[in-house]
């Protein structure tokens, strides 16, 4: 009886975890639930210690600085560690990072998915359209055009839940000498300057799993020593 307590107990929990996972919203377009301590490394070397999340609209850091949101200057700004998760500032945007060598880099880009956005099925009278239009145009004064100007953390966060839920479109790359390259053997096997009898004979012998980031990792290794 006591066994059979103890798994209603663990499922019960289980499925609390599962119903209470975090979702982006057009009002709270973030990588986390709230603005949570972290640490950004500077390009001159230098650390600060702060409140941050990572808006998924334009791929910034935001802070809170105050009572205020406000947007971090990326051309400073060299990674950001959050909680475990840690983000490079690639070409201006953040991106997770999956993987990590002293040739190559493997990070996650999770893609607004703006064609799920806008097919909302006209719910309440409304058309999708107009729903598609109203869910982006929250986007925009979040992380868009409008993402220079101070937003009120705590009238962020109670209007959070007001929004449509944001889905993604998640892919994987290597960064290799300043080149982004697409996670697949396609895109591998393209890549400016490669002697493609080398990669054959690479591929064949490491056997790439391209969902697997300690294997892409592999790839952008030896990509290194042909793109510059």
């Amino acid at each position: 009886m006591k066994r059979l307590s103890l798994t209603l107990s663990l499922l019960l929990t289980a499925c609390m975890q599962v119903f209470a996972q975090y979702t982006a919203t057009t009002t709270w377009p973030y990588a986390y639930e709230d603005f949570q301590d972290g640490v950004i490394l500077m390009i001159h070397g230098s650390e600060k210690s702060g409140q941050y999340n990572v808006n998924l609209v334009d791929k910034k850091l935001h802070f809170i600085e105050g009572n205020y949101v406000k947007v971090a200057n990326m051309a400073d700004l060299l990674s950001v560690k959050i909680g475990k998760d840690i983000y490079q500032n690639v070409g201006g945007e953040l991106y997770k990072v999956l993987a990590k060598s002293d040739k190559s880099l493997v990070v996650e880009d999770n893609e607004i998915d703006f064609a799920a956005l806008n097919e909302t099925g006209g719910a309440y009278g409304s058309s999708s359209t107009t729903l598609g239009t109203t869910a982006l145009s929250s986007l925009e004064g979040i992380g868009g055009s409008n993402s220079s100007k101070n937003i009120n953390h705590m009238e962020l966060k109670l209007n959070k839940e007001n929004g449509k839920s944001l889905s993604f479109i998640t892919k994987k790359y290597m960064f290799v000498n300043g080149n982004k390259i697409y996670a697949s053997k396609r895109d591998f096997m393209n890549a400016p300057g490669l002697d493609k009898e080398a990669a054959k004979i690479f591929l064949k012998t490491q056997k790439i799993k391209w969902n697997n980031p300690q294997d892409i990792l592999m790839a952008g290794d030896f990509l290194s020593d042909y793109v510059k």
